[in-house]
């Protein structure tokens, strides 16, 4: 053996080995043990606390995932950001459908054509009757970004010759689809003296898969003319009484694309916004083409005042 290694046997302290405690007086003692349990009790204190820090983070853990996966439920995990409307909307306040109701023919009447990019279509199809009058058919698609531009003129002019009762709800086409801002005519009832409006939304705006959830199916005669006319069927379809077809919106959709509803309703019946033009401009000719195959030309203060377009 070294004297090195001789060394290190005979003296512990080198090797870190603990040492014998001094002598301590009784008092001393005391005072160790005092220090002694109040270091145990404050191992114990953080210990615990360790524990409650830990199961609380398990706890808000757990309640963000349930939480996500209630928001994901309720969204109905197909859209961007989960966002769908009711079928049929939420209710719009009575001021916008009274003033969308109320706008005066003359300034349909003065409301530039240069924005409209399609118009209503001359066809030799039957007529579809309801109650005895003829049927002004729409068949649309709450998904459907042209659809929903287009029902604001729709609104517009329908108002001039009945009304709705309830009247239609707020809703937005598809996130994915444009995301714009509209009405629906889901579970709205039209009553007029000249014709009746029947309206068939085929879908919600709630992504199913690659498609869409299901609303309305079309009858058999309705679907017998809208496959004659279109074929494959595309949205919307009007059919005005079998004299004249619309198969598109009359303007351009991304004039409404990031534009808020209320923003919508407040510039038709100004002429002096593109939107208020292109909207105020297809009611006039929703109403022109109402007025020459369906009502007749009546009530002749709405069909004079329009002109023949």
């Amino acid at each position: 053996m070294s004297k090195n290694q001789q060394n290190q046997r005979s003296n512990p302290k080198r090797r870190g080995a603990p040492q014998p405690a001094p002598n301590r007086s009784p008092a001393g003692r005391k005072y160790a043990q005092r220090q002694a349990t109040k270091q145990q009790a404050a191992l114990a204190a953080r210990r615990a606390r360790n524990r409650q820090v830990g199961i609380g983070s398990i706890v808000l853990v757990v309640v963000i995932v349930v939480t996500l996966v209630v928001i994901k439920v309720a969204g109905g995990g197909g859209s961007s950001n989960g966002s769908f409307s009711p079928a049929a909307g939420t209710p719009i306040p009575a001021s916008i459908t009274t003033k969308l109701t109320s706008i005066p023919l003359t300034t349909l009447v003065a409301a530039p054509t240069s924005g409209l990019i399609r118009s209503p279509q001359a066809i030799k199809d039957p007529r579809l009757n309801a109650s005895g009058k003829p049927d002004l058919l729409y068949i649309g698609a709450e998904y459907c970004p042209i659809c929903a531009t287009e029902r604001w003129a729709m609104y517009v002019a329908l108002s001039k010759f009945g009304t709705f009762s309830p009247q239609p709800g707020r809703i937005h086409s598809a996130v994915r689809d444009g995301d714009i801002e509209t009405l629906t005519f889901y579970k709205t009832t039209y009553s007029s003296p000249y014709f009746t409006f029947t309206p068939v939304e085929t879908t919600t705006n709630q992504p199913e898969g690659n498609y869409y959830v299901a609303l309305q199916t079309p009858t058999a005669a309705q679907q017998k003319l809208w496959n004659a006319n279109e074929n494959p069927a595309t949205f919307p379809w009007l059919d005005f009484g079998g004299k004249a077809e619309l198969i598109s919106a009359q303007y351009d959709p991304a004039q409404l694309e990031g534009v808020s509803f209320d923003n919508i309703a407040s510039d038709i019946g100004n002429n002096s916004t593109a939107v208020g033009a292109d909207v105020d401009a297809s009611a006039k000719v929703l109403i022109q083409t109402i007025c020459s195959t369906l009502t007749a030309d009546k009530p002749a203060a709405v069909c004079s005042a329009v002109g023949n377009g």
